[in-house]
Order: structure tokens, then C-alpha cells, then sequence
């Protein structure tokens, strides 16, 4: 879960409502603990990979065709969300990199290096979780003491007063910080989605969603306290170094810049892959359960004899990063990721938990959620606010994929061979 989100999207929380995005990186933390108390009883129910594009098919009540069609929605939405996730990700790439002065004319190939950036992270994850696990592990520890030392930095060295003015924007936009300081908190994600590949799932799962999500929120709490107590509100304009790579002006200001022109710049890197990894494996997973249940084209469901990869959705989704990067149409995309591709599945799937209450009794999860529908309830209210904040600027955008996505569910109902894997499906 650390990764790259916590390198580059302080700049935009902090331009649009200042130091207030403290409070909106901590809310958007709390908020997504109740929504992935809902995902872990699912998952710990339907320990299965592609879990995410699963929960709905298994629990939306006994009507097939509504299950299948909030399947697909879900998992579709959740893979887009994602391969705009990879293609930010990647666009970053150029500038930490010509962040180490002796590599400062890179920033002219943004497009270049995004490219390559999306190339590496398919070669991993092509070799199998077992490869993409043990390379996040390593760099994700380095990850961690880098942070751990700018939050200290900043903190030590910032002025209370730089925090002031502390809100600086609209309710609106406090409501959008919010919706995009909460994808970075969306890759615990890739444990139900993955979940099939996961040992001791009932002991394993919980731990590994809750544990990661509440050490996360502190950690991003931290750094961005750190940010906004080393720079003022007025920084936070276009072409300053603040805004190009936010985490390094904490350094800079304090007077080390051996930490800020090269260890900070590398660990940026190493969590723009992390990051990568986990979007292209999580996603990757969906796509395969959707192909298995005959909602995607059945090649999605191809895996590697030798890796147990499923090779088509990853080539999928680096393709459609790709085109992102190439595009240019990463900013747009953020948000748009963050309504279509985070807000919209979660609901989903937060309703597949109040199913999985009434409907299916005959299963027996292993955790839990405390609070039952009442955390349900809470996790909805939170996701709509998200919503109005996000769809305010992009209204246009977010109905003509959510358009998109529809008609691409019609064509696979119409043409697919509806076969499924899934017992309850044929309930």
C-alpha cells in the first residue's frame, strides 16, 4: 500500500483546500476502514482471485442477470480505475527521475520513460505472484525508512505558521481532496483480488487489509503534516517545486540535499513500481475472473501453465496504460479513476456486502465486519460525499465511460457465451 500516491498527490490536495488536506488525507484513511471491513468479510467468505468482480455475483440477491450485470460493472470499473492508476503511476517516472541533477534533461521524455516504467512492471508480474511479492516486499521496506525519515525531517524543522491559512478552499474541493487521497489507500485491494492465491486466507486476509490500512494512514498522515508545516500555502503554484515533487521541498527546505536529489527521487521510483505491481496484478485477476464467468472475452481468462499469470490481462492492461501515457491524458484521468474506477466499485461491492447479510446464509465467513450494516451504511454515506466532490468538475467524463462500460457489457451479453464458473450463479 505505500506507494506512489503519497509522492505526487499531496501537491494537488494541497493546492485545491491547503493544509486542510491533513484532515482530508486522515478522513480519506478512517473512511476507507469501513469500507474494507465490508471486502474483508467477503473475502474471508469467497477466499477466490478477481474476489472484487466475484462478491456480486455470489450475493446480489437470486436474480442472475442483475448478479452477472454488477459483476461486470464492478470489475470493469475496478480494472479501468486501476490502468489509469499504472498510467499516473508512470507519467511520474520522468520527473523524479530528472529530480537527481544529473539526470534533469529526462523530464523532457515523460512519455518515454512512462512507457518503459509500464514495460518493467508487465516483466514482473509476468513471472507470477510469487516473483511480484518478493520484489514489493524488498523495495517496500525501503519505501517505508525514506518516508519515515521526511515525515521526521518536516516535522522537526517545519513552522507551525506555514499551516496557516488552514483551509483555503471550497467544501467541494475538501470533498475531492478527499476522493483523491483515498486511492492511495486502494492497493489492500490486491489481497481479495488476489486472494485466491493467498495462504491461510481466514488468518492471512484480515490481517493483511486492516494491518497495511491502518499503518498507511499514519504513515500518509505523517508526511503530509510533515509537507504543509515546511510549506506554505502560497507555494502551492504551478511550475514550484512543490508541485512537480512534493515530498522533496520538505528536504530541500530543511537543508539536506543529498536526501532530496537523490534518496528521495530513488525511493519515489521504487514506489511508482510498487505501486505499478500492485495495479497491474490486482486488476490483471479481475479481468481473468470476469473472462471465467463469461462477462469479458474468454482470452482474458488465459493463464501461464508455469506461472499461473494470467498473461492476456496483464498485456491488457499495460496496453490500455499505455494509451493513457501516450495520450497525455493522465490529469483528466486522475479524477476520472478516482469517481468511475474507485468510487462506483466500491459500492458495488459494499452492496454485495449487505447481500452477502441477507442472502447468503449458507456461507460462513471466518471475519466479521463489526457494526455489520451499520458500517455498511457509514462506508455508503462516505463513498456518496466522495461522489458529489469528484463528479462536480468531470460530470461529462464520468457519464461517458459509465456509458462506455454499459455498452461494453451489452455487446459481451449479447455475443459471449454466458458460460460461468461460479456454483451460485446458477442458483
Amino acid at each position: 500500500m505505500i506507494g506512489s500516491a503519497v509522492f505526487f498527490f499531496p501537491a494537488f490536495t494541497g493546492q485545491w483546500i491547503g493544509p486542510a488536506a491533513i484532515l482530508g488525507w486522515l478522513v480519506a484513511g478512517v473512511g476507507m476502514a469501513s469500507i474494507a471491513l465490508c471486502y474483508t468479510e467477503l473475502a474471508t467468505a469467497f477466499p477466490q482471485s478477481g474476489g472484487p468482480a466475484v462478491y456480486p455475483a455470489q450475493t446480489l440477491g437470486s436474480n442472475r442477470f442483475v448478479r452477472r450485470f454488477f459483476s461486470y460493472l464492478e470489475g470493469a470499473s475496478y480494472a479501468l480505475g486501476w490502468t489509469f492508476g499504472v498510467a499516473v503511476s508512470a507519467w511520474y517516472v520522468a520527473n523524479y527521475l530528472g529530480a537527481i541533477p544529473p539526470l534533469t534533461g529526462v523530464r523532457s521524455y515523460t512519455v518515454l520513460f512512462g512507457l518503459l516504467a509500464i514495460g518493467a512492471s508487465l516483466s514482473v508480474t509476468l513471472a507470477g505472484i510469487d516473483v511480484t511479492k518478493r520484489t514489493n516486499l524488498i523495495l517496500t521496506t525501503f519505501i517505508l525508512t525514506v518516508l519515515g525519515v521526511v515525515a521526521a525531517v518536516g516535522i522537526a524543522n517545519g513552522e507551525p505558521t506555514n499551516a496557516t491559512p488552514f483551509f483555503t478552499g471550497t467544501g467541494t474541493q475538501f470533498l475531492a481532496a478527499i476522493g483523491i487521497a483515498i486511492t492511495g489507500y486502494g492497493a489492500w485491494t490486491v489481497v481479495p483480488a488476489a486472494a485466491g492465491e493467498v495462504k491461510r486466507p481466514e488468518w492471512t486476509i484480515p490481517r493483511a487489509i486492516l494491518g497495511s490500512l491502518l499503518l498507511t494512514t499514519l504513515c500518509y498522515t505523517a508526511v503530509v503534516v510533515a509537507l504543509h508545516v515546511t510549506v506554505a500555502p502560497s507555494a502551492f503554484q504551478r511550475g514550484n517545486l512543490v508541485m512537480v515533487a512534493p515530498l522533496s521541498a520538505i528536504v530541500v527546505d530543511a537543508g539536506l540535499p543529498l536526501l532530496a536529489n537523490y534518496v528521495l527521487p530513488v525511493a519515489a521510483l521504487v514506489a511508482i513500481f510498487t505501486t505499478m505491481l500492485v495495479g497491474m496484478t490486482s486488476s490483471a485477476r479481475v479481468l481473468q475472473a470476469l473472462a471465467e464467468r463469461g462477462l469479458f472475452p474468454s482470452v482474458f481468462a488465459a493463464t501461464s501453465d508455469r506461472t499461473n499469470a494470467p498473461y492476456v490481462a496483464l498485456c491488457g492492461v499495460a496496453i490500455g496504460a499505455a494509451a493513457v501515457v501516450v495520450g497525455k491524458e493522465v490529469v483528466g484521468g486522475l479524477v476520472l479513476a478516482a469517481l468511475v474506477g474507485t468510487v462506483l466499485p466500491y459500492a458495488i461491492n459494499i452492496a454485495s456486502f449487505v447481500g452477502f447479510r441477507i442472502y447468503r446464509d449458507d456461507v460462513t465467513a471466518t471475519f466479521r465486519a463489526p457494526g455489520g450494516l451499520l458500517t455498511a451504511a457509514v462506508a455508503f454515506g462516505f463513498l456518496a460525499l466522495l461522489a458529489v466532490g469528484l463528479s462536480v468538475d468531470h460530470p461529462f467524463a464520468a457519464t461517458l465511460t459509465v456509458a462506455a462500460l454499459l455498452v461494453g457489457f451489452a455487446l459481451q451479453y449479447v455475443f459471449g457465451n454466458g458460460s460461468t464458473t461460479a456454483d451460485h450463479e446458477n442458483a
